[in-house]
This record gives C-alpha cells, structure tokens and sequence, in this order.
C-alpha cells in the first residue's frame, strides 16, 4: 500500500497542521496531491481494494483535524496545477485552484462575477462543494458545468443550481468528488475592481485574518447572526487553552498560539451551549470534523 501510493507522490505521517488553517490536529498516515485524474483513480481504486478510510481536503480552511490524527488517505486537492483556461468569459478550472486568486484573474482579464468571492481562501472545488458566497455572492450565480467523479467515472456535469443554497450543495464528498468546474462570467462593466477592493478593505477590519482560523465557526442561524449571538451571550474574547473566540468578530474561533483541537471543540460546545441557554437558538457549526469526513469505499 505505502510502495504504491509513494509512486505517485503520497507523503507518509504527514502532520495535519499543516493541512488545515486552523494549525492543530495530529500525524496523517498518508497525503496524496493527485497530479491528474489517473493518479486520482489510482488512489481510490487502492484505497478500495485495501479498504483504506479516505477524506478529500481542498485547502483546510473550514476542517478541525483531531489531535490523534487520520490513520488513512488524504488526498489533497489544492495547487497551482489546475489553472483556468479563459475563453472570453467562459473559464475552465481545476478543482484545486485557489478561488482568490482566480477572482482576482478574472477581473485583471475584464470580467466579472467572482469579484466578491475574493478573499475567501479556499479553492475552486472546496467552493462548489459548499457554495461558497461573501458580500451578496455566490459560487452559483457564475457555475455552469462540474467535473466529477461518482461512483467509479469522471464526467461533466450541468450545475444543479436549484440544488444549491446557503452552504448547500450537491457537489460533497463523500457522494461526489469535484475535479473541476466550468463558470461563465460577464464582461465587467467598470466596477468589479472597485468591488473587489471593497470586500477586501472589509474582511481586513472585520475579520482576524492575522491568528490562525477556519473561518466562519458557525452558520447564519435564520434570523440571527450568530457573531452577534456569541457577543451578546459576553463570550466574545472567552478561551479554552490556546483556543479563542475572536476579539475582533465573535464569530471566528482563532488559534492565538499552541492551541489543540481539543481545546478548539471545547470552545465550540462551550459557545453553543451558552447561546442556546440564552437566545434559544442552536448555532449549527460551519467548521467540519475531519473524522466525520472519512469514507471507506
């Protein structure tokens, strides 16, 4: 099993800190950054054959890994090896690009309609996995095809859109893989750059983007905003070990130095817990636990 996936570039007891944003969680017995679609079926067909557990991660900025660590298969769909292709506005893009920078191309090229999502530091496939939005945008408004693989085949896809809401998509693995996608943006009509730096001027004063974090610990409740619930309940600043919920947005939950993922998901309970017995609402967690990510094929 270890020969066979090091032929292909898996590293072995690889620490998951330095996998996902938050930089916590223990060794990963393997990790895999698939080059192309045959390295990608080679390690699943492995995996099954083994019964080897697998998790497919984009860039880790919405995973808490735990401090044991993952006896299994990452595989890794992030880098710079799946840039876009432009065809005037049609782009097609691998699954492990960064979103970020793919907006911030598309309106150096003249388009736009990714110009809000920039900012958000996850990649292309992780995007459509969740649909991702910010500032009034969604992955949606600009998604036309997914490529993916289901149950043993590669394919395109036309875009369920109908499928797709707040954090909602079709496109989640363990039912699905994305692979790549194909967008269709419009020709920008003078304000996308404008835009852009805007969402940016805000994530920079209302975000703690200098402290390791996963983003958004938890969902919009309905009618609620769950940063503001978490302030109101006094638990803005509240710590567990190195864990702490923001000083700058009580909604992000930030490593401020040698923090766990125990003392994180500690944080985590300890908050809902309180805002439930004070609001009555259940703040539903936008961070995913690693091992919840785990499949056996």
């Amino acid at each position: 099993m270890s020969k066979a996936l090091k032929k292909i570039g898996a590293r072995q007891d690889v620490p998951l800190s330095e996998l996902v944003s938050f930089r916590v969680g223990g060794p990963a017995a393997f990790v895999l950054q698939p080059k192309n679609e045959a390295d990608l079926s080679f390690a699943l067909t492995l995996c099954k054959q083994e019964r080897v557990p697998v998790i497919f991660l984009g860039n880790g900025t919405n995973i808490l890994p735990s401090d044991e660590g993952f006896d299994g298969l990452i595989i890794e769909m992030s880098g710079d090896s799946d840039a876009p292709v432009f065809e005037g506005g049609k782009v097609t893009v691998g699954a492990g690009y960064s979103l970020t920078a793919l907006a911030k191309e598309s309106v150096q090229r003249g388009y736009m309609g990714l110009e809000r999502l920039c900012g958000i530091p996850g990649t292309v496939g992780g995007a459509v996995a969740m649909n991702a939005g910010a500032y009034g945008g969604e992955i949606k408004n600009v998604l036309r095809r997914v490529r993916l693989w289901r149950d043993g085949v590669f394919l395109w896809e036309d875009a369920r859109l109908d499928e797709m809401g707040y954090r909602k998509s079709p496109y989640t693995w363990p039912g699905t893989i994305v692979t790549g996608a194909e967008l269709c943006l419009q020709p920008d009509d003078g304000t996308a750059a404008e835009t852009m730096a805007d969402c940016m001027r805000r994530r920079r004063e209302k975000q703690p983007l200098s402290l390791p974090s996963a983003g958004s610990t938890f969902k919009r409740p309905e009618g609620h905003f769950a940063g503001a619930l978490i302030e109101g309940c006094g638990l803005k600043g509240a710590s567990e070990g190195g864990a702490q919920v923001s000083e700058l947005h009580a909604g992000f939950i930030v490593n401020r130095g040698g923090a766990t993922a125990s003392d994180i998901l500690s944080l985590m309970k300890r908050v809902q817990t309180t805002v439930l017995s004070e609001t009555g609402v259940l703040l539903e967690p936008e961070v995913k636990r690693l091992e919840e990510l785990s499949c056996i094929f």
